[in-house]
């Protein structure tokens, strides 16, 4: 065990040690991300980080994953379809359930992994509220947090910013993006990019790359103050990505290179759109805010070579379209509102194992969910602080599914489920510079239905439901330039999904579907620390360890016990280190390491499905003008072999990037 923890825990001591005070400067860079990661919704204690994502802003979503304290994405190779993101060791499951910890973007919700951002566009600001007490500060929540994107604040003038770069494997890609000056009734802002890459994985049969990507996206904003209290705002973004086959290899085989008959593709479009009324009152604010987004996968086709030889191909189609109505009152002491979603998910799966067709069938599921949520700020006397929170949520989900191949069946199944959610927190200032924060709340993420399984009885599956308790203590010295936050957490969960294909007896075939464990354990530690060694140096580090544990499961078809277990899809832990000597002109330079712990792929902790600790080296320097930069960069600079993510049904991994380097060159005026 010793052994096993041993890196990370260098890490955590290196957090313990280290430190930066907390500053928030504008960003410059147009793929640079400001990173904010909230200690606890009953705080507004923050650490704040520069993170730079290198060509393109496809990469930044899993970059700023390996930076952030126990938060992961498991990236499989087809944009968010197929890929998991775990919090604390509560995440989605690969097709069929929600997030653990949803998704806004600004104002618009995303309760799907598979609808998650590829690219940032403009935003420049990543907030997490960890822990499911976020569930009383947001419309659409769960159990593990809320992670929401933000635009940096930019000054009261108007600018043009460009950003362009050009890197290994054929990376290119350009950003531009305007706003209009912060003063008078109006204020806009519109930001257009494009970004493609070659493939790096290599099909010799074919000679040719498999999974390149394209993707052209772009986000406009306006706002209208017709009176100083009132404000309407409009908020538009959409992609349009364009991209090669799923990135998959054979487990065991070469990393980057495959050799089968025919490849696909994988294409996918998002768009969304957010009107928004907002009432400013003496103290408070009051806003109403209608979204709808549209997400759509078509087509989705691969080729895998399976079992000693044999073509399985897969042809999909799926699409979601969502409409979400919020209400949030806001003021010093309250917060609160009311949330209304109603989403619709449409899909179709053709599958055919060498010529014969093993699946055809198509699915709709519909969704709908109404939350009421609020949370109060009691100051006593004295130092302390205490948040009482409440959420009272209600889901409804409606499931039809129709087969044609194997059998012609149709299959019509609803439930409907109901939570209660309390939450209180507990704060206390021990003096100027130290906090500490005890926090006890209920968590819950909807249970659902499994499309890709023709067994009526094993379709459905039940809500997850989680107890959290967590301590957190943070500390600054802002004339020392220091600041270091630590937490621990214990969660109780029944109902843990768990997602994989299943041999059931008296079937010909296996049934791929979700399953809950009747209760799972995850023990935490979090360090997150930085400290200003000179006027233009900074050391960052952060660290979290996460041991998931099933505590009680047992394979419902073999009755094989799986209890003391990992969950699968949450790493063991995570850290970075990252040291940068940037002055506000001239030469700047930066190198940082990432770590991440071992992945369990299915709960049976096969060593073959797993994927172990691995670490990446990433380096960047340039040179700071007036109002532009040059920067050369460098990501897995050791060209570490590793798996993003593994799909055990089929044998086959999403292989990480390689090494890869790349110039950009920003300009702001």
């Amino acid at each position: 065990m010793y052994r096993r923890l041993r890196p990370p825990l260098v890490f955590l001591c290196l957090s313990w040690l280290l430190a930066v005070a907390t500053t928030a400067a504008d960003v410059v860079v147009l793929p640079t991300v400001l990173v904010r990661d909230n200690l606890n919704t009953g705080t507004g204690q923050a650490t704040v980080t520069l993170l730079e994502a290198g060509p393109g802003s496809a990469a930044a979503f899993g970059e700023l994953a390996r930076h952030t304290a126990s938060w992961s994405l498991n990236e499989a190779g087809a944009r968010g379809f197929g890929t998991t993101t775990t919090l604390r060791g509560l995440g989605n499951t690969p097709y069929f359930s929600d997030a653990s910890a949803p998704v806004y973007l600004d104002d618009i919700p995303l309760a799907t992994a598979f609808s998650f951002p590829s690219e940032l566009y403009d935003f420049g600001q990543m907030t997490i509220y960890r822990g499911p007490q976020a569930a009383a500060l947001f419309g659409r929540a769960a159990d593990a947090g809320v992670i929401r994107f933000t635009a940096a604040s930019r000054d009261d003038q108007a600018s043009v910013r460009f950003g362009a770069a050009l890197g290994s494997a054929s990376q290119r890609s350009v950003k531009v993006s305007a706003e209009t000056a912060r003063r008078g009734p109006f204020a806009a802002s519109v930001s257009l990019g494009t970004s493609e890459r070659d493939g790096y994985i290599y099909n010799t049969s074919l000679q040719q790359t498999v999974d390149d990507r394209q993707a052209v996206f772009g986000r406009f904003q306006l706002h209208y103050r017709p009176a100083p209290d009132w404000e309407i705002s409009l908020h538009v973004l959409g992609q349009q990505s364009r991209d090669g086959a799923q990135a998959l290899v054979p487990l065991g085989g070469p990393f980057y290179r495959v050799s089968r008959g025919k490849e696909g593709q994988s294409d996918s479009d998002f768009a969304a759109v957010a009107l928004g009324l907002t009432k400013h009152l003496a103290d408070a604010t009051l806003t109403a805010t209608t979204s709808y987004t549209d997400w759509n996968l078509s087509p989705y086709s691969n080729r895998l070579v399976v079992f000693g030889g044999f073509n399985f191909d897969s042809v999909l189609t799926q699409s979601q379209r969502t409409c979400n109505e919020e209400i949030r009152y806001a003021s010093g002491p309250l917060t609160g509102g009311l949330f209304y979603s109603q989403a619709r998910t449409r899909g179709a799966a053709r599958r055919t194992f060498s010529g014969f067709t093993v699946e055809d069938s198509l699915f709709q599921l519909e969704s709908t969910t109404i939350a009421l949520f609020g949370q109060a700020n009691l100051k006593t006397t004295g130092a302390w602080l205490i948040t009482p929170g409440l959420r009272i949520e209600q889901t409804e989900k409606d499931f039809v599914r129709t087969e044609v191949v194997p059998a012609h069946t149709v299959n019509r199944q609803s439930d409907r489920w109901a939570a209660v959610l309390p939450s209180l927190a507990v704060t206390r200032q021990v003096n100027a510079a130290t906090s500490a924060v005890f926090t006890l709340a209920r968590g819950f993420k909807a249970g659902g239905y499994s499309a890709y399984t023709g067994r009526a009885d094993l379709a459905g599956y039940d809500p997850q439901r989680t107890w959290g308790l967590e301590a957190a203590l943070t500390s600054t010295d802002q004339k020392a330039g220091w600041a270091l936050t630590s937490r621990a957490y214990a969660y109780r969960v029944t109902g843990y999904q768990i997602e994989r294909s299943f041999a059931v007896p008296a079937t010909s075939t296996d049934e791929y579907l979700v399953v809950n464990a009747a209760r799972a354990q995850i023990l935490g530690l979090e360090l997150e620390s930085s400290w200003r060694i000179g006027a233009d140096v900074t050391l960052r580090a952060v660290a979290g360890l996460t041991e998931a544990t099933l505590k009680d499961f047992t394979d419902p078809f073999t009755g094989t016990n799986y209890s003391g277990n990992r969950a699968p899809y949450a790493p063991s832990g995570n850290a970075a280190l990252q040291l940068d000597y940037a002055p506000v002109r001239g030469f700047f330079c930066g190198v940082g390491l990432t770590w991440t712990g071992r992945t369990y792929y299915d709960e049976q902790e096969t060593a073959g499905f797993s994927q172990a600790a691995y670490t990446l080296l990433e380096a960047r320097a340039g040179y700071a003008f007036a109002q532009c930069s040059l920067r050369i960069f460098g990501r897995n600079l050791t060209g570490e072999k590793y798996y993003s993510s593994i799909t055990p049904g089929v044998s086959h991994g999403t292989p990480g990037a390689p090494a890869i380097w790349g110039v950009e060159v920003n300009g702001r005026w």
